[in-house]
């Protein structure tokens, strides 16, 4: 088990985790956004990022899944090991699990059928076929461009062959060179220029998007395939203003290749944007659907790692709302223990306001009340085992005084039973104590003694008086008759009511007999 240090640790730490997770999410979300529209030029390849971020959102996948399994093994722990408040705890998961799983799982089905619709949007056979005809489009524009030049670099070199302009005049071929230049486009050529036998420029016009172009040399490789062929050629240099296509088209004059006509068109740069970004658009479309599935297991990753997120949520939100009902329960049912064992000079720490808080504050209140209460009844105890001692001292003092008085003593409760018979009473009227006490006299005294009794009380409440004094002639079980002058007294308590009476006797059968006998002795003298 972990003590309370190492499982805040162990709860810190798994924050943090947590916290690096809910980071590095919409990172990866970013990242993965980034290389699908092709914002970062990274010179690793897309392809290993993309598996890159494959494996990280899996290990995210793993993570995620080890936390959630992790916190619902130790609920399923704490149930079996019946820890205190693991039945709450159990039932807030399941509710806040069972509240967020069923949006989640609708969410989450949603989410991954847009996924799937939208992929099979973006990589359908209509979106392939559109960019292929724009690249076709780009292409042919690129492929029009070099038969003009070719075609207008043929026209002329015919004209020239033909003789109907001398090569050499250069004045003629520089009037012939501007007037085609001056044809409206997209005929005319945007620059002309005739190269000699010795590979030299002779004659060169430039149109009026070329005025202020440097145009460069055509390449000398090029001039001499054309010789040997006998064929055209078509040659593409780059200029600052987009790209310059050449046509060299051979001049046979008296049956030889001495002359080449270089006629040259030019595609603006803004239209190369345009086709460089349709070649590249189609070359990463191609590349994106190599990658089409897994784009997909990466989008399906990161749902299922939001999705566990969720349930990690709601699954910790309710181990904190059960903790933070349970955590003051464990306290009180452990402040009850020790109430329980006896120890009642203590308090719980008030965490907070709420109603915990109010019971807190009751418990502390119910302690230091029984508490009270139990000094208090510890002393009102001491006092009346003090009492009791004196009381059994005052009893004990008393049954002497009655064991060895000489006089009989009986003593009858308000109930009419029997609760007192000194020794001196027991052995003069021969009785068993043990069969007269708590007797009701009525029923345990022969008759006459009962009518006796009775008539003793009567007279004692007629007279008014606390108690009088009788005379009586008593025969007991043995024939033996006594002499007895009872007093009677009613016993009455603090509040005047009657509890009883004490029946006191003295035997006068030996005092009378001596007087008798004294009267005869008194008599016969």
């Amino acid at each position: 088990m972990l003590n309370a240090e190492q499982r805040k640790k162990k709860q810190r730490l798994i924050r943090y985790v947590i916290g690096f997770c809910l980071l590095l999410i919409p990172l990866l979300a970013y990242l993965q956004k980034g290389l699908l529209k092709g914002d970062f030029n990274l010179p690793i390849s897309s392809t290993v990022l993309i598996f890159a971020l494959i494996n990280i959102n899996g290990l995210l996948l793993l993570l995620m899944l080890y936390l959630v399994l992790r916190n619902l093994v130790e609920l399923i722990y704490e149930r079996k090991q019946k820890i205190l408040g693991s039945r709450l705890r159990t039932k807030l998961v399941i509710s806040f699990v069972s509240l967020s799983m069923i949006p989640t799982i609708i969410l989450f089905l949603i989410a991954l059928r847009f996924v799937s619709t939208s992929m099979d949007y973006w990589f359908n056979t209509n979106v392939e076929d559109s960019l292929q005809a724009s690249l076709k489009l780009a292409q042919t524009v690129f492929h029009d461009t070099e038969k003009r030049a070719e075609n207008m670099g043929i026209h002329l070199a015919i004209l020239l062959e033909n003789g109907d302009i001398d090569i050499n005049n250069t004045v003629e071929l520089y009037q012939l060179f501007n007037r085609t230049l001056s044809i409206a486009p997209p005929g005319a050529p945007d620059a002309l220029a005739i190269i000699g036998p010795h590979l030299k420029k002779t004659v060169s016009a430039k149109g009026v998007r070329l005025t202020s172009v440097s145009i460069p040399e055509v390449p000398t490789e090029a001039i001499r395939k054309v010789n040997t062929t006998k064929k055209t050629e078509i040659v593409s240099q780059q200029v600052n203003i987009g790209e310059l296509v050449q046509a060299i088209v051979p001049i046979q004059i008296d049956n030889q290749t001495n002359y080449f006509l270089v006629s040259s068109l030019l595609i603006p740069i803004e239209r190369l944007v345009l086709m460089q970004a349709v070649s590249t658009g189609i070359t990463d479309y191609r590349q994106l659907v190599m990658l089409k599935a897994p784009i997909k297991l990466s989008l399906i990753i990161m749902l299922l790692i939001i999705t566990l997120l969720i349930l990690f949520g709601a699954i910790w939100f309710g181990f904190y709302i059960a903790r933070s009902l349970t955590g003051p329960i464990n306290k009180l049912a452990e402040a009850t223990r020790r109430v329980a064992d006896g120890e009642l000079d203590f308090t719980l720490e008030k965490e907070s306001d709420d109603e915990m808080g109010l019971l807190v504050d009751s418990f502390n209140t119910m302690t230091s009340d029984l508490l009270a209460s139990n000094r208090q009844l510890a002393v009102t105890h001491d006092a009346l085992q003090e009492s009791n001692i004196v009381s059994e001292q005052r009893r004990r003092y008393l049954e002497t005084i009655l064991k060895n008085v000489a006089a009989g003593v009986i003593a009858i409760n308000e109930h009419n039973e029997i609760t007192t018979i000194n020794a001196f009473a027991e052995k003069l009227l021969k009785i068993d104590l043990k069969s007269f006490l708590y007797q009701d006299y009525r029923t345990i005294l022969p008759r006459p003694h009962v009518l006796v009794l009775n008539q003793f009380f009567n007279d004692l409440l007629k007279s008014g008086k606390h108690s009088i004094e009788r005379h009586l002639n008593l025969t007991v079980r043995r024939g033996e008759t006594y002499s007895l002058l009872v007093n009677i007294t009613r016993l009455i308590d603090e509040n005047q009511e009657p509890i009883g009476y004490v029946i006191v006797f003295d035997n006068l059968t030996k005092l009378e007999k001596a007087q008798r006998l004294a009267a005869w002795q008194e008599v016969a003298r």
